[in-house]
């Protein structure tokens, strides 16, 4: 009976984690794939030959990766992980215009995440 509790405490203490760290990962995949989709939109807007564009394609790719292998990294009990979360999400939500305005793009939630990161760098 006590192992039996105890492996469900385990467990919904790691499934809890896990949906956390979903949440970074999945905010960040949202925020990418917003990235790609306005740099394809603006590449067919914008007077590139196809060999520039398929040398900007793996770039934008390959961004998206080492934003992902990073999240990887970020502890899910941090107190800026929940702004993290935030702030890109709002950017996801952003549209492709919205990129391009340098004012929509620092959102409420990125500028809270900010404050609140300078917050924590200055008490370190």
């Amino acid at each position: 009976m006590e192992r039996t509790l105890f492996a469900a405490l385990v467990w919904s203490a790691l499934s809890t984690q896990l949906v956390q760290a979903e949440a970074l990962s999945d905010a960040a995949n949202a925020m990418c794939e917003k990235v790609k989709q306005c740099t394809i939109a603006h590449m067919g807007e914008a007077d590139m030959t196809s060999e520039m564009r398929q040398m900007i394609e793996p770039m934008v790719n390959s961004m998206c990766d080492a934003m992902r292998a990073g999240i990887k990294e970020v502890p899910t009990n941090h107190e800026l992980y929940q702004p993290a979360v935030a702030c890109m999400r709002s950017m996801a939500e952003l549209s492709c215009s919205d990129f391009q305005d340098e004012q929509k793009v620092h959102t409420d939630a990125c500028e809270a995440y900010r404050q609140q990161a300078d917050q924590v760098m200055a008490e370190s």
